[in-house]
C-alpha cells in the first residue's frame, strides 16, 4: 500500500528549534504555590480538566492550576514541550507521532475513551445525502475533510476506509475547521467530512448522512485522548505529575458518575452553546491508560503509513502513583 505522506511542521519545528535539546526549556523545578499551567482544548474530550477545577480536586492536592484555552494539539505541544504550559491536553495520534519523531512527551494521565459501540460513539464519517456514497469504501479516489492531517479524526477515517475494504492511499485528506465542514460536503467541496461531537449532530441537523463510526476502528474502550507532559519536566518535578494524576482520576470518576456535571464545566468553562452541549454524546471517561493500547494504535498508525515503525506505549508513560 502506497505510504500516505504527511508533512507534520510542528515536529520539524521543534525539532530544528531545539536540536539535541528538544524539551530542556519545560525542566524547571516548580515551587509551592508556582502556577501549573494546562493548555486545554475546550471539548467534551478533555472535560475532566474542568471537573477537576470545579470540583477542587486540584487545589485539595495543593496544585495552583491554570488553564489556557488552545484550538488544537499543534497549538498545545510546543508550548509543553518548551516550558510555557506544563501539560497540555491530546488526542492519542499527535502524541504518538511526536514520541516516534523522538520529542519527549509522556502521557500523565487518561482524559477520554473509544465508545465500545457504535451507537455510544462520539465520532462520524458523514457524506452529502444525493453522492451515491454509503460505505467507507466508496470514498475511494475522493477527497475526504478532516481537523488536522495526523489527527485521530484523520487516521480512523482512513482507518474505516481500509477496514471496509477500500484503499485509504486513493484519498485525498484535506485540513479543515469542523465547522466548515457541513457546508463543505453541502457544496460538493470534498465528498465526506470526519467529525466528532458536537459536530456528528450538527453534521445531522445539515442534513449529512453517517456512513460510519471511524473511532470503532481504533482499540474499543481504549484511551482515545490523554493528558501529557514533557519528559524533562516530569523528571524535575516527580511530585508534581503524581498531584496531577491523582486529581484527573479523581475527576474522571466523577465525570463518569455525572453526565450532568460534565454538561454543566462544558458550559460554564469551556464555553461551549446549552443548546449544544445538551444534544451531543459524551465520551466515555475511563481512569486509566493501557499502555498495550496505546502500542496497538501506534501499530494501525504504522499500518496505515502515518509513523514508520510503531511505538512502544510503555515508554510513553509515566506510571501513575502506587504503580
Amino acid at each position: 500500500m502506497q505510504r500516505i505522506r504527511i508533512v507534520v511542521v510542528l515536529l520539524a519545528a521543534l525539532l530544528m528549534m531545539s536540536g539535541c535539546g528538544v524539551g530542556r526549556g519545560s525542566a524547571v523545578k516548580l515551587e509551592e504555590g508556582d502556577p501549573v499551567k494546562i493548555g486545554v482544548i475546550p471539548v467534551a474530550d478533555f472535560a475532566t480538566v474542568y471537573v477537576a477545577l470545579d470540583q477542587g480536586y486540584f487545589q485539595d492536592e495543593g496544585l495552583n492550576v491554570q488553564t489556557q484555552t488552545m484550538q488544537n494539539a499543534a497549538a498545545i505541544a510546543p508550548s509543553v514541550i518548551n516550558g510555557q504550559l506544563q501539560f497540555g491536553t491530546s488526542a492519542i495520534t499527535p502524541v504518538i507521532t511526536a514520541a516516534h519523531k523522538g520529542l519527549p512527551v509522556k502521557v500523565v494521565s487518561n482524559q477520554a475513551d473509544v465508545a465500545r459501540t457504535p451507537e455510544q460513539d462520539v465520532s462520524g464519517l458523514f457524506v452529502a445525502p444525493d453522492s451515491g456514497i454509503t460505505r467507507p469504501r466508496d470514498l475511494e479516489g475522493k477527497t475526504v475533510a478532516v481537523n488536522g492531517l495526523g489527527a485521530v479524526v484523520h487516521v480512523a477515517a482512513a482507518a474505516a476506509i481500509k477496514a471496509d475494504g477500500g484503499d485509504p492511499s486513493t484519498v485525498t485528506f484535506v485540513a479543515m475547521a469542523f465547522a466548515d465542514m457541513p457546508g463543505a460536503v453541502q457544496r460538493g467541496d470534498v465528498a465526506a467530512a470526519s467529525v466528532v461531537e458536537p459536530f456528528v449532530g450538527m453534521s445531522r441537523a445539515n442534513g449529512l448522512e453517517l456512513i460510519g463510526h471511524p473511532f470503532q476502528t481504533l482499540v474499543r474502550g481504549g484511551s482515545m485522548a490523554v493528558l501529557f507532559t514533557a519528559g524533562p519536566f516530569a523528571e524535575e518535578n516527580p511530585e508534581v505529575v503524581a498531584k496531577m494524576q491523582r486529581a484527573m482520576r479523581r475527576a474522571s470518576l466523577a465525570a463518569q458518575k455525572d453526565p450532568e456535571l460534565v454538561r454543566r464545566v462544558l458550559i460554564e468553562r469551556g464555553g461551549m452553546k446549552p443548546q449544544v452541549v445538551q444534544k451531543m454524546k459524551q465520551p466515555p471517561y475511563g481512569e486509566d491508560v493501557d499502555p498495550a493500547v496505546l502500542t496497538r494504535d501506534s501499530e494501525l498508525m504504522s499500518e496505515l503509513g502515518f509513523i514508520d515503525a510503531p511505538v512502544d506505549g510503555a515508554s510513553m508513560m509515566i506510571a501513575p502513583p502506587g504503580n
